[in-house]
């Protein structure tokens, strides 16, 4: 069986960057603000943690919306996990 390889990126987002897209095997959210922010209309509390996982070969190409709500700052920390075409 052939093995792939795949990365593993993380970005940042905050209260002006409200669109993340996945485009990925595998996604994390770690929510690191003031009160809970909104993943495509899913709750994460403050220090809560949302997994998506796909199965193997499989893009996950959800476009998701953060709503942090008014007063709410900190950050969201996304992670993904994407395949790579040969490193």
């Amino acid at each position: 069986m052939s093995k792939r390889n795949y990365i593993t990126e993380v970005q940042a987002y905050d209260e002006t960057q409200l669109d993340v897209d996945s485009n990925c095997n595998t996604i994390m959210f770690s929510v690191d603000t003031v009160s809970t922010v909104f993943i495509n209309g899913f709750p994460v509390a403050t220090g809560g943690v949302l997994f998506i996982d796909g199965n193997e070969d499989e893009t996950n190409v959800t476009r998701y919306r953060l709503s942090f709500g008014t007063g709410n700052t900190g950050q969201v920390f996304v992670m993904r996990k994407k395949y790579t075409t040969g490193i």
